[in-house]
């Protein structure tokens, strides 16, 4: 018979291949990372005593998170995610309201709100690019938010980790400039593009979106693949800090084969802003909305 270990075997985090959690130096170990966060989250997700889950299952921070130093950031140039983000209110209202789930009312003013990211993380390995669709809608508890129809992205690892909680992802290849944002499909057609332009926007644009949501990023809801009647709502109880910004008229050009392209006139423009931003003074957390 086997003698009884004399210490405790080594716990997931403990294994020698994986030097630093929470700075991947692989993809092995970025891939493994992402496995743990779906692993975690579907325990708390699955347990409805737990209405809210913060900081991607780790709990709430000992102490409030520090509201960033934005001169300071500022100063060190290459700092922060970045992307253009443009609202229109969308061209058919029909179309609008079959495409919001019935979990979802109609808002007061119904806005589309179109995002195109690089996350820009120092680390190589975990940094990537990614796009929004969203529709602004109302909760089942009466508060705004806005429900993600389509979140295209370039790394499987975030595909699959979004699947896991309902986002709707798929694959593309993206390109994020301060000027324009492109996203194709991996067939080579074009599945959006945002192009900032010179042209002022209207004094009244910005409750379309505010700032502070950093394109509804702050507030994003979807469904739960494994509780349909559940919705998820992703944000931070801090907000977005802008480090570099540019306000203009945003051309808008997206495929009309896409079935959401209606929302969108064709060579429509729309008030949007590039934005390099970080986020801080607060927890991120998932809120379960039934």
């Amino acid at each position: 018979m086997l003698e009884r270990a004399s210490a405790p075997i080594l716990t997931v985090v403990d294994y020698p291949w994986v030097k630093d959690p929470i700075n991947p130096k692989t993809k092995m170990e970025h891939a493994y990372m992402c496995g743990m966060h779906i692993a975690r989250l579907r325990t708390q997700l699955d347990d409805d005593s737990i209405p809210v889950i913060y900081n991607m299952g780790r709990g709430r921070s000992a102490s409030p998170p520090p509201v960033p130093d934005i001169e300071k950031l500022k100063q060190k140039g290459n700092v922060g995610s970045f992307g253009i983000f443009v609202a229109i209110e969308p061209e058919d209202l029909d179309l609008y309201r079959r495409l919001l789930p019935d979990c979802f009312a109609m808002p007061v003013k119904p806005v589309l709100s179109l995002v195109n990211l690089d996350y820009n993380q120092p680390n190589p390995i975990v940094r990537y690019r990614e796009g929004m669709v969203m529709l602004k809608g109302v909760g089942t508890d009466g508060e705004e938010t806005w429900f993600v129809h389509a979140m295209p992205v370039e790394t499987w690892r975030m595909l699959v980790m979004g699947h896991d909680w309902g986002f709707r992802k798929d694959l593309f290849d993206m390109t994020i400039t301060r000027e324009k944002t492109t996203v194709m499909q991996k067939n080579g057609d074009l599945y959006m593009s945002l192009e900032l332009t010179s042209n002022p926007w209207p004094s009244d644009a910005d409750g379309l979106v505010p700032l502070a949501a950093c394109g509804g990023t702050n507030n994003m809801a979807v469904i739960y693949p494994k509780q349909p009647d559940l919705v998820l709502r992703f944000g931070w109880d801090g907000k977005g800090y802008a480090l570099d910004e540019e306000k203009g008229m945003v051309s808008i050009d997206v495929n009309r084969d896409l079935e959401w392209a209606g929302l969108v006139p064709e060579g429509a423009s729309a008030p949007g802003r590039y934005m390099r931003y970080v986020v801080g003074g607060g927890d991120a957390y998932i809120k379960k909305v039934r």
